[in-house]
């Protein structure tokens, strides 16, 4: 049997910033895989696309496809891909609860499959309890932008009535948006494997509370624990620190990591781990950074090749404080909400479990310094070589909070300000190695910016970051140096 949990997690980055939930499937060699007493049946079907209305029916294949099954109890997940005819066959226990989502072929979150309600309804039903066997017929994903499935024929029998989401014309009111806006008139549950109801389940949703924060801003995103009895954790992870008057786009600025934590003396069980699935938006282009974040990984690609050329592997290190399975990219590109990374990690026994994880937002913009003593930056200056002169010992700053991918300031981040003092005596000045981050506090969502105030005691160069930061401890900022004289 197959086995998936997802564990939602966040990734912050800038104009490609991600949040994410995480999951796992397993395989073993041998029968005892299973991690579950119930009998074991088969959930299977064929999906089509086309247009989900009365009388319609798929018209083509959807390959290459993958179908997930979260228990509403549990969150336990579990997985299959559709084939070259579109379809497909998973294992699950039986006489469980169940919501059904789709996984399109560019490694993206689809939607769920709808298993009853029609063009008037307000609600309808995601749940399914299947006891045998259980063959959903074709299922039609809807290439009308409606972003749902639905079996051509409802799956009698099996239907979970109390499992409903909230509809909009029959269409799950999350779809539209990836679950990111804020739905009225819904009352969120306080368990189940889609807490507000929109359609999506919590795994793939951008916002699983419906409270107009993106998951993994301001608390830990839902999920279970991972059941693996060898991996602690598996997270992607992300920053950008760009340097004030730099003209290149951010996208080639993200520093973006992708970590598998071993559980304490399991490391050696990992044979190797790689990416089986990677976003089509990044897939043919993200390259590899070398940096000392990483440690020293064996046998690691050079800096600036591309990922794919490396069969988007990671690569075991043992010189960092957690030792782990690691590699560093930059993507290159803008990624999606929804984006999908299945990550697979082989045992030297043989097995292996698939670790997926989805992306929840999508920044435009980090925070830099927008004013200083009501100064507008200039952009030329203000750079390790160039330090922007001021002769205040009190210097009063404003700088705007990220934007997400709809150009929206992001709700929920924190934010600080870094203010080191410069060693090199000389341009470039470089970095200190010596920092203090003050916390600052926020005006609040209804404010697009954050102020202020700095000091600089002393004459000499220093060194300043804006700092905006989620829950799951993802940052980013702009570098500037000012020069006190």
């Amino acid at each position: 049997m197959k086995t998936i949990i997802f564990v939602a997690f966040g990734l912050l980055v800038v104009v490609c910033g991600i949040m994410l939930g995480c999951g796992q499937q397993i395989k073993t060699p041998t029968a005892t895989s299973s991690t579950t007493s119930a009998a074991t049946i088969t959930l299977s079907g064929s999906l089509g696309t086309g247009v989900v209305a009365s009388g319609i029916k798929s018209k083509a294949a959807a390959s290459g496809y993958k179908v997930v099954a979260v228990d509403n109890g549990s969150g336990q997940t579990y997985s299959a891909a559709t084939d070259s005819s579109g379809n497909f066959s998973l294992d699950i226990p039986s006489n469980i609860s169940y919501e059904v989502s789709i996984i399109d072929s560019d490694s993206k979150y689809f939607g769920p499959i709808v298993m009853e309600g029609n063009s008037a309804s307000s609600e309808v039903v995601v749940g399914i309890i299947p006891i045998d066997n259980t063959n959903l017929g074709t299922i039609t994903v809807d290439n009308s932008g409606k972003k749902y499935a639905k079996p051509n024929t409802g799956p009698s029998g099996i239907i979970n009535s109390s499992d409903k989401a909230a509809a909009t014309g029959g269409t799950p009111k999350g779809t539209s948006a990836g679950g990111k806006t804020i739905q009225s008139g819904i009352t969120n549950r306080t368990t189940g494997a889609d807490l507000d109801k929109d359609g999506i389940p919590n795994i793939f949703d951008a916002d699983d509370d419906n409270d107009g924060i993106r998951n993994g801003i301001v608390t830990n995103p839902f999920g279970p624990a991972l059941s693996s009895s060898t991996v602690e954790s598996v997270f992607l992870s992300s920053n950008i620190w760009t340097t004030h008057g730099v003209s290149a786009e951010a996208k080639n600025d993200i520093s973006m990591w992708v970590n598998v934590y071993a559980k304490s003396g399991k490391l050696d069980e990992i044979q190797s781990v790689q990416c089986i699935n990677v976003p089509a938006s990044i897939k043919d282009i993200a390259t590899i950074r070398v940096s000392s974040s990483i440690g020293n990984p064996s046998s690691y690609p050079a800096e600036n090749s591309l990922w794919k050329n490396d069969s988007y592997r990671l690569h075991k290190t043992t010189t960092l404080t957690s030792n782990q399975w690691i590699v560093s990219i930059t993507p290159k590109a803008i990624m999606n909400i929804g984006d999908i990374f299945v990550i697979r990690v082989t045992y030297t026994n043989g097995g292996y479990e698939d670790f997926f994880i989805s992306t929840s937002y999508v920044l435009t913009d980090w925070s830099r310094l927008q004013t200083y003593n009501g100064t507008t930056m200039p952009t030329l200056e203000g750079n390790s070589s160039t330090p922007l002169a001021v002769t205040t010992s009190s210097v009063d700053v404003v700088f705007n909070k990220p934007k997400d991918e709809d150009g929206n300031t992001l709700k929920g981040l924190t934010y600080s300000i870094s203010v080191g003092k410069c060693t090199n005596t000389s341009a470039p000045y470089g970095v200190p190695s010596s920092q203090t981050e003050t916390k600052i506090t926020d005006a609040g969502d209804s404010f697009s910016t954050v102020s202020t105030t700095i000091s600089l005691p002393a004459a000499g160069v220093y060194y300043v970051v804006p700092i905006a930061e989620s829950k799951d401890g993802q940052r980013n900022g702009e570098q500037i140096w000012f020069e006190k004289q």
